[in-house]
């Protein structure tokens, strides 16, 4: 699409008014979480800036993962859903060391959130295989998914169009995941091996997740 100068004004006037145009645009033409991105990473609005986790360019969607089985039942009618979680996506049946670091990294930083917790969760998500998980973690939440050589699976389908996300590649397993309340996966954190490292790395988490909840709020379970 060209987009015509306007006669009389000078080239940043029409430059900024084509922005303008492309940003209206992306609004109306562009899934709202992606226009959500663009604004946070190319600085369209007060308080963008860069991000502390890896952007994935083509965000995976939660409907799409191959779920074996969860502790909630379905994610459409759970907590989870219209929220931004985190995924503690571990390739093991249990919780580990790494794994409880990381997820005490995630409880402090939910809590951290104020008044945004209540738009905010955390989830564990582990490979297909029995879970083996005792005491308190039995209680926790989990998320069971078939995990094949450290990679998260996607469910077959015979028509890529009918995928809800955009990346039809397995996920990286042991790692941590942002999801925003439209089910797409797209910020990607390694995990910390010491709770010593956790301050720091809460403080990034959650600067990520108010920015972007600031640019484009999509949350539709607030109580």
């Amino acid at each position: 699409m060209d987009f015509k100068e306007i006669p009389g004004e000078d080239t940043q006037a029409n430059v900024k008014k084509n922005r303008a145009t492309l940003i209206a645009l992306a609004v109306v033409f562009i899934s709202p979480v992606l226009f959500a991105y663009l604004a946070y990473f190319n600085n369209w609005f007060t308080g963008g800036g860069k991000s502390h986790g890896e952007i994935i360019d083509k965000p995976w969607h939660i409907e799409d993962l191959n779920i074996v089985d969860t502790s909630f039942g379905a994610w459409e009618n759970s907590k989870y859903m219209g929220k931004w979680n985190w995924l503690l996506v571990m390739d093991q049946n249990t919780c580990n060391e790494q794994c409880q670091t990381n997820y005490f990294l995630l409880q402090q930083t939910h809590l951290g959130l104020g008044k945004n917790t209540k738009k905010n969760n955390f989830l564990l998500v582990l490979n297909q295989q029995s879970p083996k998980l005792f005491d308190e973690w039995l209680d926790v939440d989990t998320m069971r998914v078939r995990i094949d050589s450290g990679k998260v699976a996607l469910n077959s389908i015979q028509n890529p169009a009918d995928r809800r996300g955009l990346n039809g590649l397995p996920i990286p397993a042991n790692a941590i995941y942002l999801v925003d309340p439209l089910g797409n996966i797209f910020l990607k954190y390694d995990l910390i091996n010491s709770k010593e490292e956790a301050p720091i790395y809460s403080k990034g988490l959650r600067s990520d997740i108010s920015r972007v909840m600031r640019v484009l709020d999509v949350s539709s379970k607030n109580e």
